[in-house]
């Protein structure tokens, strides 16, 4: 950070002060990288860089609160109650020689406290706003429950970062739609997210039954079923469901709502099968 005023009296205030910290932490969330932000949250130090990055993520939360995971927000409010706890510390180390770095010190005190407060209660409603969204008429409470045992699983066998990334912004998309467009591409983050699922249980695998790693979507179907991960039916199954969301989600320049909702709910079901199966087999 630096200080943007000469105010010897104002150093550390957060209004006189910039940091790149808040876009370079905001970058790593968008990409994914939502564990790590939160893990360098609990430990970062305290400084004006720190009171602004506080600031921008309560916007960010208040602006996109579909961008975290209820387990996420969790997470977050543990970290800023860490952060809100070593403030008493750093008031208790010998007060510098500085004039400026005494009043930086005094500034990050008394500002950082009342804004990780902020930061938690910007959680709390988002998960409440999360778990009204979860609850609401036309909602299938049962598929939203097997939603999160597909999250958990992809995370427990080892799947990809990104294939969970896939399956999350299909359901931002799902949720928050305003136009047929939004449907639309949710309905394309779903494909993606049936096709990398089989090709990564191919890759896992293949370690143990060998032969050609599949690359394509025809390919992996075809491997599953060699290898009796999925039987003859699933395998028709999972084809034609491909096709049917290709057919309606991919091609056509718009995709209604009632498809969105069909597309969605199978994915979650048929993709909670399919890794099911994968765990109890242990090939993941």
């Amino acid at each position: 950070y630096r200080d943007t005023s000469q105010d010897v009296f104002g150093a550390g205030q957060w209004r006189r002060c910039s940091s790149e910290l808040p876009l370079v932490a905001e970058f790593n969330i968008r990409r994914g990288e939502k564990a790590s932000f939160v893990a360098a949250l609990r430990k970062a130090a305290l400084s004006p860089g720190l009171t602004l990055l506080l600031v921008h993520l309560g916007e960010v939360i208040a602006l996109n609160f579909t961008l975290f995971t209820e387990g996420e927000y969790l997470e977050i409010q543990i970290a800023v109650e860490s952060i809100r706890e070593s403030v008493s510390n750093l008031q208790k180390l010998a007060r510098p020689d500085s004039t400026v770095e005494r009043n930086t010190v005094h500034w990050v005190c008394q500002e950082v406290p009342a804004l990780c407060d902020a930061v938690a209660e910007g959680c709390r409603k988002a998960r409440y706003l999360l778990l009204k969204g979860a609850l609401l008429p036309g909602m299938n409470f049962e598929i939203n429950q097997d939603r999160g045992t597909v999250l958990t699983f992809l995370e427990k066998l080892g799947f990809t970062a990104l294939l969970i990334q896939s399956l999350d912004e299909a359901e931002r998309l799902y949720r928050t739609a305003a136009t047929p467009f939004d449907l639309k591409s949710s309905l394309g983050h779903l494909r993606s997210f049936l096709e990398q699922l089989h090709l990564q249980a191919c890759a896992a695998a293949q370690k143990r039954f060998g032969g050609s790693l599949p690359s394509k979507w025809g390919e992996a179907l075809r491997y599953l079923r060699d290898n009796a991960v999925l039987s003859k039916q699933e395998e028709l199954f999972a084809a034609q469901f491909y096709t049917l969301m290709s057919d309606t989600g991919v091609h056509p320049l718009i995709a209604e709502r009632e498809y969105a909702r069909l597309m969605r709910n199978m994915s979650i079901e048929y993709g909670l099968l399919v890794l099911t199966k994968l765990d109890k087999s242990g090939l993941m």
